[in-house]
């Protein structure tokens, strides 16, 4: 197995500071890669060779002589088997390659959550998701209960007109301050969860993750709408509460269904950046893996290697993953 030699890039930052079993894993998948880039290429020629000997074959079968024949079938099944052998090699290529995926990309993320400045910083900000995702909902939840005490607000309000009273009756001014409570647990949790997208603005300044931002919703003032119910005689705060009701179905609970696709947008891009980070330092590791770490070793023996570590390591992985034995005394 042979690889190219020339315009070597250079070095990536730290790839001598790799950790050594990370740097024997990208050997390893520069060798697959190289590999399968020979395999390749070997198939390309075999097939040419294959159509070179059918179009040189006479068109007309009869005139050929039986040894012509029967070289013909001789060299056609040699470039077959070839073929056979290579796809077969290709196969076992492409399964090492899967299996070494999963465990050198686990190995890669937890050394870039050490070593690597920017994607620490991201992966750090990325708590700020959860913070909002869990805020969005406590927000969802005080606005189920301040939609529930505004309704039994206005039904009270409208006894009370219907009473033709100028002021409040005492049932009132009760539901009127239980709705003043969860006016202002409503808008203590906005700006809450508006903090949030404030905090991770702040965390991921300065970094390729600063074009996310998290929603905000704006600031709906529930104590400021409400607060005027208990001065205000029961017609015309009925009437405001009515509007407000109004409202808050039609415009505002909807709102944070919008803004629940929203964050999930921002989350998706905030990951497709480090995904993006990821791939480009994977990629640069195994540029110059191939280009200094890959020899010129056997292609059958190399594979059965790589194989055989794989495996070796997948018992290992597999054996750490066990439960203690309690049925297994020391002798």
């Amino acid at each position: 197995m042979t690889s190219a030699t020339a315009n070597f890039p250079s070095a990536p930052p730290s790839f001598k500071d790799l950790p050594e079993v990370i740097r024997e894993m990208l050997r390893d998948e520069a060798n697959l890669s190289t590999a399968r880039h020979v395999l390749e290429d070997a198939r390309n020629d075999a097939r040419s060779r294959e159509d070179e000997l059918h179009n040189d074959r006479p068109k007309i079968g009869m005139f050929l002589s039986k040894k012509q024949r029967d070289d013909f079938a001789a060299a056609t099944a040699v470039i077959q088997n070839q073929i056979q052998v290579i796809d077969s090699m290709l196969l076992r290529v492409a399964a090492a390659r899967d299996r070494l995926q999963g465990p050198l990309r686990a190995v890669l993320l937890n050394h870039m959550q050490q070593a690597d400045p920017t994607y620490r910083q991201g992966l750090r900000a990325s708590r700020y998701h959860e913070h909002w995702r869990r805020g969005h909902s406590v927000v969802v939840d005080r606005l189920q209960g301040f939609l529930r005490d505004l309704k039994a607000t206005r039904t009270a309000l409208a006894n009370d007109a219907g009473k033709g009273l100028m002021v409040l009756s005492e049932e009132t001014n009760w539901c009127v301050s239980t709705l003043h409570g969860s006016s202002a647990a409503l808008d203590l949790e906005i700006d809450r969860l508006n903090k949030w997208a404030a905090d991770h603005a702040t965390a991921v300044q300065g970094t390729h993750f600063a074009r996310v931002r998290l929603p905000i919703l704006e600031q709906w003032a529930c104590v400021a709408r409400t607060e005027p119910f208990a001065r205000s005689t029961p017609t015309n705060a009925l009437a405001a509460a009515d509007a407000l009701y109004s409202e808050f179905i039609e415009y505002r609970q909807p709102s944070l269904a919008t803004l629940t696709g929203m964050f999930q947008a921002s989350a998706d891009e905030h990951g497709q950046i480090a995904e993006t980070r990821l791939r480009q330092r994977w990629s640069q590791f195994l540029n110059y893996a191939e280009c200094h770490l890959v020899t010129d070793a056997e292609l059958e023996p190399t594979l059965t290697a790589i194989e055989q570590r794989l495996s070796s390591n997948e018992r290992a992985r597999l054996a750490a993953q066990l439960p203690f034995d309690p049925f297994v005394t020391e002798r």
